[in-house]
């Protein structure tokens, strides 16, 4: 189903969900370019692999640190004119990061290009809670994701090609001209919705977020599969790179698994929930995501990393979006503020995992960091499973 077609918006708040939609689409399509780069800009820059990955915490931590502003901002100011701004910001920005001749200079822009991202996912999901009823919001999350997977499938394959045929350095101006043409489609869709603040004037402080009922062990939860998922992620390519020699465009090829399981993952959400409850969701996915890394650690094919890759991309879409969706009506008074702090949580973690397992890659090498970080999310879905049996969210209640 498009976005555009689901059940209980008019037209306008169709289109208006579609043009969140592309944004959605070239953020993820932007986030994850880089990894499959690394071993290149390693070699280019002069810089370690485990080094050449503060590419990587240099967009996420700022995307997460920035969550704290933009969920107030959307509170008070309107979630989609904060959104347009930040597209623009976000399509300037990358459009300009490689023009820059030295490491530290990039690192810089995307820096400040993961800051303006950072108004455009969780302010999305703000939209979908405040539209869409709890009982169809998991799979509206889903299709939303679906997006970002085939993002993140194209995302991968498209910069190791660009980085073969070309240049690392015509990746970024080509996905910021991209950029560019859907921050004009959600800026026209924005004012003919002509939306407002959904509650106008109002601030919640933090302090009264953190107090509601759930809410820190959820915190605590999207931190540590940040710092586990999304760290381990990075160094897939250099497992690649290392362990079977594969050149850029083909570590591109196997990373772009992980978007396409997410995208037939997603796609498939609305079914599967149907049969299936949150707590069995997450315990699929989170067993997945331990059981592909575990898989990455022994591989002695590249087709076992490939594989792997299929498990990450399933695994993160029903183990996330449970986490999102209860997100979503952690605090239904501010939920900007809430997503925010939310996808701030993912991404601290996202950014310090990617810093901190670097250190562990260089201490131990690649069999062990793998190891590590699955049997650690093996530990996480059982932690993950008892904190969300204790809550029951309140628009949960009427849920069909």
């Amino acid at each position: 189903m498009d976005l555009r077609e689901e059940p209980g918006l008019d037209t306008a708040q169709g289109r208006l969900l579609a043009a969140l939609s592309a944004a959605v689409f070239m953020v993820n399509l932007d986030a994850r370019v880089v990894a499959p780069l690394l071993p290149m800009l390693a070699v280019e820059l002069d810089v370690s692999l485990a080094r050449s990955a503060w590419l990587v915490s240099a967009y996420m931590l700022p995307y997460g640190l920035c969550q704290l502003m933009f969920g107030p901002l959307a509170d008070r100011y309107g979630k989609i004119a904060v959104c347009s701004y930040a597209m623009l910001a976000f399509s300037v920005g990358t459009a300009c990061t490689s023009l820059w001749p030295s490491f530290g200079a990039i690192v810089t822009l995307r820096a400040l290009t993961g800051a303006a991202a950072a108004g455009l996912i969780p302010l999305t999901l703000a939209y979908i809670g405040d539209t869409v009823p709890y009982s169809r919001r998991q799979a509206t999350l889903g299709r939303l994701m679906a997006r970002a997977g085939a993002a993140q499938a194209l995302s991968t394959s498209l910069g190791g090609s660009i980085a073969a045929l070309m240049s690392w350095r015509a990746v970024f101006p080509s996905l910021g001209g991209l950029a560019g043409m859907a921050a004009i489609a959600l800026f026209l869709a924005g004012r003919s919705e002509r939306q407002r603040p959904t509650v106008a004037g109002e601030r919640h402080p933090y302090i009264d977020v953190l107090r509601a009922p759930g809410m820190r062990p959820l915190l605590a939860l999207v931190a540590t599969e940040g710092f586990l998922f999304m760290g381990g992620f990075s160094y897939l390519s250099g497992l690649l790179e290392a362990r079977f020699a594969l050149g850029s465009l083909a570590i591109g090829g196997v990373l772009s698994l992980m978007g396409v399981a997410q995208l037939v993952a997603a796609q498939l959400l609305p079914p599967i929930l149907r049969r299936f409850s949150e707590l069995e969701l997450l315990a699929s996915g989170g067993g997945a995501l331990g059981a592909a890394y575990l898989l990455s650690a022994l591989a002695n094919h590249w087709a076992w990393v490939a594989l792997a890759c299929c498990l990450l991309g399933a695994g993160f879409i029903l183990c996330h979006t449970t986490l999102q969706t209860r997100a979503t009506e952690a605090f239904p008074r501010g939920r900007g503020t809430a997503v925010g702090l939310f996808a701030f949580s993912l991404f601290l973690g996202s950014g310090i995992g990617t810093a901190l397992l670097g250190v562990v890659l260089e201490a131990a090498g690649f069999s062990v960091l793998f190891l590590l970080v699955g049997v650690l999310l093996f530990a996480f879905t059982f932690m993950a499973i008892r904190s969300l049996r204790r809550q029951r969210p309140a628009g949960a209640a009427g849920a069909a």
